[in-house]
């Protein structure tokens, strides 16, 4: 049996290599690292992207510099390990937060991770407020949650 014209030209354009591929450009910008379609710059180099066939890394040939994260100012002095609650996995403080709910040991940070900027700070105590009337007040000494009522 013989082909028709034109399932010979869909064989033909099934096994050519396809078309759709296009110029990826890597450009600074600052201190950013910027991937465009179109040169975004005089500084605009081409990127040649090798297929991944079985896996691996899609970031190689790319320059990576690490920049260690800026160790945090804590004016009282305190680190979230220095208090009595210590460490708390993210997983768990979210769920504090979407209850509201604080408990004693817990670092500075963590409160306001939860409760937000207190309204108030009368001497060690953070204040905080619902429509004018007063919801709680928490004492917050050397950057840890001691007691609240």
């Amino acid at each position: 049996m013989r082909p028709t014209p034109m399932a010979a030209a869909l064989l033909v354009v099934m096994l050519l290599p396809g078309t759709g591929y296009s110029e990826i450009y890597r450009c600074e910008s600052g201190q950013q690292t910027v991937f465009s379609d179109t040169p975004c710059g005089d500084d605009a180099v081409a990127v040649t992207v090798e297929p991944v066939l079985t896996g691996g890394r899609l970031d190689t040939g790319t320059d990576f510099r690490y920049q260690a994260p800026a160790e945090p100012a804590n004016k009282a002095g305190a680190s979230e390990s220095a208090c009595g609650a210590g460490y708390i996995q993210s997983t768990r403080l979210r769920h504090l937060r979407a209850k509201q709910r604080v408990k004693t040991g817990m670092s500075a940070d963590q409160v306001r991770y939860i409760l937000g900027d207190p309204d108030q700070q009368a001497g060690q105590w953070w204040v905080y407020r619902h429509r004018g009337e007063e919801t709680g007040r928490y004492l917050v000494r050397n950057g840890c949650l001691e007691r609240w009522r």
